[in-house]
């Protein structure tokens, strides 16, 4: 079954989404940042971005079969990269799966940023550049600390 693929910018469709699956083989973080830049390639701009380790991105895309029966699936950065299906049957897997083919063609484009993992004190210095990824750790700032645990918890 063949299907199109299309990004949308609408996050009330993220409702009822949930964890479906892995976006293809997920080995290391590099293997993340190659993916991240492909979906750059693919589809532009995610939703979103943010700088927290397990909500880095999101992407919500409209898969479309030829017989014009659609699903929305979502398509997000917590650690890894991973599918979220709005139904979870095999028209959703078969869907996912396509999605991982077709994004697989892409290179990725060129990106750098820094992601913030505080419950393990991380700092995550992620870069792709000519189709290599990059991915160093280093202990986070305390104050970049202290500002996460703010926003999240309203200070301490």
């Amino acid at each position: 079954m063949k299907f199109t693929f299309e990004a949308l910018q609408d996050s009330r469709l993220m409702d009822g989404s949930a964890y479906f699956m892995t976006f293809g083989a997920m080995n290391s973080q590099q293997d993340a940042a190659i993916v991240e830049g492909k979906l750059l390639t693919a589809f532009g701009k995610p939703l979103f971005v943010r700088d927290s380790y397990e909500d880095s991105f999101e992407y919500i895309i409209r898969a479309t079969s030829e017989d014009g029966d659609s699903v929305i699936l979502t398509v997000y950065g917590m650690g890894m990269v991973h599918i979220g299906a709005e139904r979870q049957d095999d028209y959703a897997q078969r869907a996912a799966e396509a999605l991982i083919e077709y994004v697989s063609t892409f290179a990725p484009t060129d990106f750098s940023r820094t992601l913030y993992y505080p419950d393990a004190e991380l700092q995550i210095d992620i870069e792709v550049k000519d189709g290599v990824a990059t991915v160093t750790q280093s202990p986070m700032a305390r104050s970049k600390l202290k500002e996460f645990f703010k926003s999240f918890f309203g200070g301490f």
